[in-house]
């Protein structure tokens, strides 16, 4: 892993979520963390563009 994610990460994520006013928004961590992480596995696993090409593949599969 990128020392710059981890950076952002602490930065953007850490840093405002240790204050109280952000506290309601930070702590269902499920709602945004977990998807993140998804999001992060599939953005370094899949090669650019890959879910568009699937929907481009199946729309010719379809007939169209």
């Amino acid at each position: 892993m990128n020392w710059g994610y981890i950076s952002a990460f602490w930065t953007t994520v850490v840093m405002n979520c240790v204050q109280p006013v952000n506290w309601q928004a930070c702590l269902p961590v499920q709602d945004w963390l977990f998807p993140a992480i998804g999001d992060y596995i599939r953005f370094k696993t899949e090669e650019p563009y890959a879910s568009e090409k699937r929907s481009l593949e199946q729309f010719r599969l379809d007939g169209g």
